[in-house]
């Protein structure tokens, strides 16, 4: 080792500038009264103004000025956008049989393990194997998409611009099966994207 190396004095680490540094709060804010009272402020403003606005658009004045709408559902329903991930639906090929070849990558990428396939041999010598089962846990699923990016057939999809059902007595009303999958896509190909919102809240009010 060199005499320069040796006798080098070693530099102190950079000091570290915190650009928006912790403010402590004071006695007054510590007991949130001030946030309380702000709290009460807005809440009371908004309702006063709903209220007044309402009143107004009965009478037919105040037309162009927008209140806030709670959406009366089921009897209102808002549309869903493009994006939304709602209920999945198991794609069907033109002669009407599942597209799916139980290859078991919607099942492994799924973080939720909600997904229960059993597959078989299919039937056309042509096609290695089908699900003779597939079943998907709603209970347990958190409707995050990945079975659809992990789908190397596009078998499934989450386009039918329906949420998930939300009523049941047994665990098993929430377990969604292949012929109820396959069928959304009937339904879709057949009446429209929203004969499916139509059924399930027909379903809905029977089995209320």
């Amino acid at each position: 080792m060199s005499e320069s190396l040796r006798t080098a004095p070693l530099r102190s680490a950079p000091k570290v500038r915190l650009v928006n540094p912790v403010r402590k709060l004071s006695l007054v804010e510590r007991l949130y009264l001030g946030e309380i009272a702000r709290g009460l402020a807005v809440t009371t403003y908004r309702f006063w103004r709903n209220l007044s606005l309402h009143v107004l658009h009965a009478l037919g004045l105040a037309r162009g000025v927008r209140a806030a709408v709670t959406v009366q559902y089921p009897e209102e329903r808002k549309e869903y956008p493009p994006p939304y991930r709602g209920s999945h639906r198991l794609t069907i090929k033109d002669d009407g049989s599942v597209r799916c070849t139980a290859c078991f990558l919607c099942a492994t990428a799924c973080p939720a393990r909600c997904i229960h396939i059993e597959a078989g041999e299919h039937p056309d010598p042509d096609v290695e194997k089908f699900p003779l089962r597939y079943e998907i846990d709603t209970l347990r699923c958190i409707y995050c998409g990945m079975c659809v990016e992990a789908c190397p057939c596009d078998a499934i999809r989450m386009d039918t611009y329906v949420h998930p059902r939300t009523w049941g007595y047994r665990r098993e009303d929430f377990i969604e099966n292949k012929e109820v999958l396959m069928g959304r896509s009937r339904t879709l190909e057949s009446r429209g994207p929203g004969a499916l919102m139509d059924d399930l809240l027909r379903e809905q009010s029977d089995g209320a």
